[in-house]
């Protein structure tokens, strides 16, 4: 059987407050260690591309990047923002979005 817990208005939101606040640190963290820095090899076997095709990329600015020295590097949270950029909508979608 449940149990009824009795509480004061203050008591609940204090609770509320504090389970938001762990909420969003959890979250935080989740995103900091999904946001993995990648090498141009790491790069060209995520997006399925050739080294040669991440090389020009970079050089027009197409793609999203970071350069220390002479190296490049690519953030994976950004390279998944920057392929959902291309999305194109199929007939079905269009014709829903429209009725």
């Amino acid at each position: 059987m449940s149990q009824v817990i009795v509480t004061s208005k203050e008591e609940l939101s204090t609770l509320i407050k504090v389970a938001i606040l762990q909420a969003l640190e959890e979250k935080s963290e989740n995103v900091i260690e999904k946001d993995e820095i990648l090498s141009i090899q790491e790069a060209s076997v995520f997006l399925n591309l050739a080294k040669q095709t991440l090389y020009s990329f970079t050089s027009k600015n197409i793609i999203p990047f970071l350069k220390k020295g002479k190296k490049l590097y690519f953030r994976k949270s950004e390279l998944i923002i920057w392929l959902s950029e291309g999305e194109r909508k199929s007939n079905s979608e269009i014709l829903k979005s429209i009725i």
